[in-house]
């Protein structure tokens, strides 16, 4: 049987996962127990990733890293979804390598929460930051052979570099002489908000001891380098590095908890936090807002006669003609399986027209091949919150309950009244 989209997607982000150099693993906040893990995680405590999954992190990490574990957790704050281990740790394996850890917290409707750690080698900058204070020359020598970009700014008697490591050239494709002799030349390679920030700092405000900058590299493509800085006297200094793939990596698995994989809707947690906004907003302005609960009428029978990529199709194009048919500001959503919500504000005569537009948008046929094409009908439940109120819960159930009424009324061979 072929693979649905999510399951490629799947597929596709652990295989991603697999060739990263950073140690991923995924656990259960509440009793440590491992969900997932990449290769690189796994081969550093000499197993494998299917070894590990339902094993407790204590099995692995040695009593000090545990207390470096616990130490992190006690930092969750749910305002602050994504923390930073202020300080660099011993890798596991041979002496000598540093890893520093960042927790994304991923908390779900129930109340528990997971934990994706991604544990990078900083072992370079480590060293480069230990020995920045401790000679000029050893500091160039380190700096010189480090593969992130180390650097160090003046501000008087005019601002400029006073030091920039070679590996500025394979960040960004400029040599660093460059920025040396013109520091306006560095400013142009930032996007704005970068250049702000910067122009903000020469002014005596300080930048933040980790941000990120956005650059324009030599060929054109942007990349994403993480700043560490530390003040010095009259300036600053400090080492870069470039996260790209880190923070697009990082962008996607925030999506997945928020969006349904295969038609790119909010999925139900993010239906939930949405439609519970918009509904405060019409209830203090007085505003009805409707429901349009929606279920496509033998969804299983294109699966079975077409196969599952078919399927996955036909949703695909259901989900972008829904979403052509509201409004900015208005929520479409896909609970799963063949059923989808549209959450909007609401007039007197909304919804026949509300009605009529799904129907007019689902009614064309959808092409699966060259010389197959198939036609989707669907019922709807509409309810708005001058029958149930303002209650997300009930709302949800009303509007299900008249898609029900109305999925009866079709088969029955029964006119909507």
């Amino acid at each position: 049987m072929p693979m649905t989209v999510e399951a490629t997607a799947s597929v596709d982000v652990a295989q991603m996962l697999d060739a990263l150099p950073e140690r991923v693993v995924r656990y259960q906040m509440d009793d440590l127990r491992v969900t997932y893990c990449n290769s690189a995680w796994a081969a550093a405590h000499e197993s494998t990733a299917v070894a590990v999954i339902g094993h407790t992190l204590d099995e692995f990490l040695s009593p000090a890293e545990m207390i470096c574990l616990n130490d992190q957790l006690a930092r969750f704050d749910p305002s602050n979804l994504i923390i930073t281990d202020p300080e660099a740790r011993p890798a596991p394996g041979p002496p000598g390598r540093w890893l520093e850890w960042v927790d994304q917290f991923l908390p779900d409707d129930s109340g528990a929460v997971d934990v994706l750690s991604v544990g990078r080698d900083i072992t370079d900058r480590y060293l480069v930051e230990a020995r920045l204070a401790a000679s000029e020359a050893r500091f160039r020598d380190l700096a010189d052979k480090s593969i992130d970009v180390v650097w160090r700014f003046l501000s008087t008697p005019e601002p400029h570099f006073d030091y920039l490591s070679p590996s500025v050239q394979t960040a960004l494709g400029y040599p660093p002489s460059l920025f040396l002799n013109d520091f306006g030349r560095f400013l142009d390679v930032l996007d704005d908000d970068g250049r702000r920030a910067v122009q903000t700092a020469l002014t005596g405000l300080a930048l933040p001891a980790r941000c990120d900058l956005r650059f324009r590299r030599r060929d054109g493509i942007e990349v994403i380098g993480e700043m560490q800085v530390t003040p010095i006297p009259d300036g600053s200094q400090g080492v870069g590095r470039d996260v790209t793939e880190l923070r697009t990596l990082q962008d996607h698995l925030a999506s997945l908890a928020l969006r349904d994989p295969l038609t790119g809707l909010a999925n139900r947690r993010l239906l939930n936090d949405l439609m519970s906004s918009s509904l405060r907003r019409a209830l203090n302005a007085g505003l009805t807002m409707g429901v349009a609960f929606i279920d496509l009428d033998d969804f299983k029978s294109i699966n079975d006669q077409y196969g599952h990529e078919a399927g996955d199709t036909v949703l695909c194009a259901i989900a972008n003609r829904l979403v052509s048919t509201v409004r900015i500001g208005d929520i479409v959503a896909r609970l799963g399986g063949d059923e989808f919500v549209i959450v909007y504000q609401a007039g007197h005569s909304t919804e026949r027209n509300v009605l009529r537009r799904i129907g007019r948008a689902i009614e064309p046929p959808i092409g699966l091949r060259h010389d197959v094409s198939i036609r989707c009908s669907a019922s709807v439940g509409y309810i708005d919150t001058r029958a149930v109120g303002y209650d997300m819960h009930r709302l949800l159930g009303a509007a299900d309950t008249e898609m029900y009424a109305a999925k009866r009324r079709r088969r029955d061979g029964q006119a909507r009244p």
